[in-house]
């Protein structure tokens, strides 16, 4: 599928991506000492600590009490009980994950409130590469490359975390780890079919190509129809099929002793009606490509890492409204980094950082501008381990962002490209975390951070379209939106129960909150913009997640949670949701509940899931056009899903799931009800 005929590289772009990722890789094997260099063996880690491990933090192996921020790993035998057929299937039975199911193929995910229509406070990571739409900042779950057996891990990251993880780690962080390999050994296929006419399949298979060499390939793809529950007039011919096809191959090699490398290729197409920031139902189709290397080598100054990828992204927005533009989303993002781990002693560690970032699109719907900018980043880690018990890590980073634009500007708009050519900001970002663990059962996490959300290419004039009073765009001035969090962890072990309970209490404040769509001004002001994105104000958030979980005998496992969580927004007179389209105060539940259990013996395993959400607001767009809103109940509800899987022999295995089984429809956001969806998959693993 080819949308469109423009190519998204320009050769100046193209050079100087080239020259940086050279120059970052010269460095890598020109540094390159007589040390051992390894990536990490993750399976290695789980046999060493008796449980999943992390790396992604501070770049050293650590359990998910050591880590200093609140994180929680869900693994590959969960992913796999949990009966979903994709990633926001799993992540909505997490404490502190919202999950916005808009149709049958798209949900919208975030990390204690804030959720929206595409999204954009959430950084996702595929082993390191950022996947989320860089135009918007939204994550396109769809189109990610990588199927449920790829994944030996996710990591949950709660609160802003840009100075451990990088760009506009605002809201939280999703890193998606994935099999190696290298190491691992994963070689399985499965075929499903289901409700609303779904037809799935998947398959990963691993090649040891020599001694130090491995490759991992991955396919998968899908069709169906949407929910057949009603629509409104202005959204009827939007459903036109779902569809899904994605590949992706890595290849991982060992240099020597020294250098471990890596390059990965995938690409997806997709497309389903998706719910817009317009908070009304667009048929979206999409195509996403990638490609990535990275180098890591244990020298005398540290363990050097280099990464360098580019992501491609193209979409087509179309609404049933035949007066509504067409929106052709086209944007290339150029990333190349390099990091260094090292130590003093055995109680200090250190890790230095610095980024290269450029990211452009076209403007759209009205064509012929480009919009660009060029980040610079710098950051550093100090770990410091005070004693035994205690440990302390601190983060700074600093990004620097300068904006560009080229091309036409229609007449009348009062603007010029010097509006933007002549615009930067810079913004500081830190995390904190002490971690005391007094004794083998409690771990006392206390943590602060600031985090940026920096503006995205749409918000900064990549959107251009005309109105019949005049033109609407992005606006180059805006401010970044700032988080600033503090939290504080309890966990504790009950070993004579097999238990372990999590207490994690927070309150952040999000300054300079961004809308989408001003209010129309009119008649039109001096720069002939009639809406364009604004800083609208502040909102604080205060909230915990309790959970408590464990095992009885070998058999069975369970598993309660409570999130209560209150938003309260302070935005200027006048930005009402609706002509804004945004309200965080009442479209968040205040009351979150999950609850899990599950048997599993011999050939069986049984799992059940229940989800309550107590009621609150849902916004709803009124044009396909223009920027009208207004705020519809949802009244609480509950949701169950369930698995039941029968290993037939040592390489077959049947499975039943099913989402949403008691009720069908059910209302869960403002768009068309959901229905019950089951799905039989049949698993070969040789």
């Amino acid at each position: 599928m080819i949308l469109g005929h423009r190519d998204f590289r320009s050769p100046r772009v193209d050079i100087a991506r080239l020259w940086v990722a050279s120059a970052l890789f010269a460095a890598i094997g020109a540094a390159s000492g007589p040390a051992n260099a390894q990536s990490m063996d993750y399976g290695a880690l789980e046999a060493l600590f008796g449980e999943a491990v992390t790396t992604s933090v501070t770049g050293s192996p650590q359990r998910v009490s050591e880590v200093p921020a609140s994180m929680i790993i869900v693994t590959a035998d969960e992913i796999r009980r949990s009966g979903a057929r994709d990633i926001p299937g799993i992540l909505r039975h997490v404490p502190g994950v919202d999950v916005l199911q808009w149709s049958n193929d798209q949900a919208d995910v975030a990390i204690r409130g804030y959720n929206q229509a595409y999204s954009p406070r959430l950084l996702v990571l595929v082993d390191g590469r950022q996947v989320y739409a860089d135009h918007y900042g939204y994550t396109p779950w769809a189109a990610l490359p990588i199927e449920l057996s790829d994944i030996r891990q996710i990591e949950i990251v709660m609160g802003p975390n840009s100075a451990l993880f990088g760009f506009n780690a605002v809201g939280g962080v999703i890193n998606i780890v994935t099999y190696d390999p290298l190491y691992d050994d994963v070689n399985t296929a499965s075929i499903s079919g289901g409700t609303q006419g779904l037809v799935q399949g998947s398959a990963t298979a691993t090649f040891k190509i020599a001694d130090g060499a491995g490759l991992r390939l991955s396919l998968g793809g899908h069709g169906d129809d949407d929910f057949s529950t009603p629509q409104r007039p202005l959204e009827i011919g939007t459903r036109q099929g779902n569809e899904r096809k994605a590949i992706d191959v890595l290849g991982h090699i060992r240099l020597g002793r020294d250098v471990d490398a890596s390059l990965e290729l995938s690409h997806n197409e997709a497309g389903a009606p998706e719910t817009t920031p317009l908070y009304t139902t667009f048929y979206v189709k999409s195509r996403a490509e990638s490609l990535k290397g990275n180098v890591i080598a244990d020298t005398d100054v540290g363990i050097l890492q280099a990464t360098v990828y580019g992501n491609w992204f193209k979409a087509l927005a179309v609404a049933p409204d035949p007066f509504a533009p067409a929106f052709d989303i086209r944007n290339s993002v150029y990333v190349a980094k390099l990091r260094d781990i090292f130590k003093f002693g055995n109680d200090h560690t250190f890790r230095l950082s610095g980024e290269y970032r450029y990211n452009e699109m076209e403007t759209t719907p009205l064509e012929g501008g480009n919009v660009h900018y060029d980040v610079l980043s710098v950051g550093a880690m100090w770990s410091w381990a005070i004693d035994p018990e205690i440990t302390l890590t601190n983060a700074v980073r600093g990004d620097t962002l300068s904006l560009g634009r080229t091309g036409n500007i229609p007449p009348g708009s009062g603007l010029t490209n010097a509006d933007w050519n002549n615009r930067s900001l810079t913004e500081i970002s830190f995390d904190s975390g002490l971690v005391w663990r007094p004794n083998a059962s409690d771990a006392i996490r206390i943590t602060a951070a600031r985090g940026a959300q920096l503006p995205n290419l749409l918000d900064l004039g990549g959107l251009l379209f005309s109105t019949p009073f005049g033109y609407a765009g992005g606006n180059p001035s805006l401010k970044p939106t700032i988080a600033m969090n503090y939290g504080l962890d309890w966990d504790h072990e009950f070993p004579a129960w097999n238990a372990a309970l999590h207490v994690r209490a927070f309150h952040e404040t999000s300054s300079d909150i961004v809308t989408n769509f001003g209010p129309i001004v009119f008649p039109p002001p001096p720069t002939g913009l009639v809406a364009t994105p604004v800083n609208i104000g502040r909102s604080e958030a205060t909230g915990a997640e309790i959970s408590l979980a464990g095992t009885l005998s070998e058999h069975w496992r369970w598993g309660l949670s409570y999130t209560p969580e209150v938003i309260t927004d302070h935005f200027r007179p006048g930005y009402t949701v609706l002509t804004t389209l945004v309200d965080y105060e009442h479209t968040h539940p205040v009351h979150t509940v999950n609850a899990n259990l599950g048997w599993a013996q011999g050939p069986w395993e049984i799992d059940g899931y229940l989800r309550y959400l107590s009621e609150f607001d849902s916004i709803q767009g009124q044009s396909a056009f223009l920027p009208s809103g207004l705020l519809v109940r949802i009244p609480d509800y509950v949701s169950v899903d369930a698995r039941v899987a029968y290993r037939i022999n040592d390489h077959l295995t049947l499975a039943l799931s099913g989402q949403n089984l008691l009720d069908s429809p059910q209302i869960q956001t403002s768009a068309p009800a959901v229905e019950r969806r089951l799905l039989a998959t049949l698993t070969v693993s040789p």
